[in-house]
């Protein structure tokens, strides 16, 4: 997200920051000062912001109270980094769209993914089993062993299209999350059961999604797309949005829920972040700048 929105191509209306710009669209901060007509937040809270394109990597700022929203006190730097936008995603699928009973089933491809850990530890929180879709690439059972310590129940690739058929028909997932596209659609299609709800949440395949006729139409299933972006400007400081802030802090806090595997960095090695930004999680720690600074000769 945060190369498609330096890009220009981030969204129905692209959100395209006012140039020289700053990237980010994750981050925490602690607030160290307030203004005196500022009602709503104290030195000390900590914050995430209010809207994509804010502007993350860096390690001051002043902004309008507005800009920003206090989160739960007590986690991780990690886990308030990333609080607003993985996990939130994840969150909000499952609660929204025909949430299974515990016990149920969802699938989900992409399951590597910040959001499909994600997916996999609520359910498991919430007593609900996953089957998982990773892709077909070296490394791959390395992942599945990973992702079923995490708490997945089953975790396939995306070549093991006729084992994951038959034991759907066994297992019948109702909620299916699709943020690959294109023909993998289909294999999440062919999985659900009949009177089920697909939700589409990204492309990463960057091709167009594959919905046959009769695989919709013929099982009843019905298609609903969500973009975390737009669900955070329509209930923006609402209750909704305390209680989810809340519950995640709450799975956090008990171990349930943990960040995505990250690596820490100061922002004096943010090239070697980007080159390494597809393999691993990248964090910069605005603590660990100061540090490096200090040591500059």
């Amino acid at each position: 997200a945060v190369v498609s929105t330096q890009s220009g191509h981030y969204g129905r209306d692209p959100i395209k920051p006012e140039l020289p710009a700053v990237a980010g669209n994750e981050g925490s901060a602690t607030v160290l000062e307030v203004g005196g007509e500022v009602k709503g937040l104290s030195p000390g809270d900590t914050v995430v912001p209010a809207t994509a394109g804010f502007g993350t990597w860096t390690s001051h700022c002043v902004v309008e109270e507005g800009a920003v929203k206090r989160i739960p006190a007590g986690l991780s730097v990690p886990a308030s980094a990333m609080l607003a936008v993985n996990p939130c995603t994840a969150y909000r699928m499952i609660e929204d769209f025909q949430k299974p009973c515990r016990g149920g089933w969802i699938i989900q491809n992409g399951a590597n993914s910040g959001v499909g850990r994600a997916v996999i530890q609520l359910s498991k929180a919430q007593g609900i089993r996953t089957v998982n879709i990773i892709r077909d690439k070296e490394g791959a059972q390395e992942k599945k062993r990973e992702l079923l310590e995490l708490g997945g129940d089953v975790v396939f690739t995306s070549s093991e299209r006729e084992e994951m058929v038959k034991f759907c028909k066994e297992n019948t997932p109702r909620l299916g999350l699709d943020m690959v596209g294109g023909r993998e659609t289909i294999q999440l299609l062919k999985c659900l059961g009949e009177r089920s709800s697909l939700v589409t949440y990204g492309a990463m395949s960057n091709s167009p999604m594959s919905v046959p006729f009769g695989l919709q139409v013929f099982k009843d299933i019905t298609l609903h797309s969500y973009w975390m972006t737009r669900w955070t400007k329509r209930n923006a400081r609402s209750n909704l949005e305390d209680e989810m802030f809340g519950k995640l802090a709450d799975f956090y806090k008990s171990g349930e829920l943990t960040p995505t595997p990250h690596r820490e960095n100061s922002f004096y090695d943010f090239t070697d972040a980007l080159d390494n930004a597809f393999s691993r999680k990248q964090l910069f720690v605005v603590d660990k700048t100061l540090s490096d600074f200090r040591h500059i000769d």
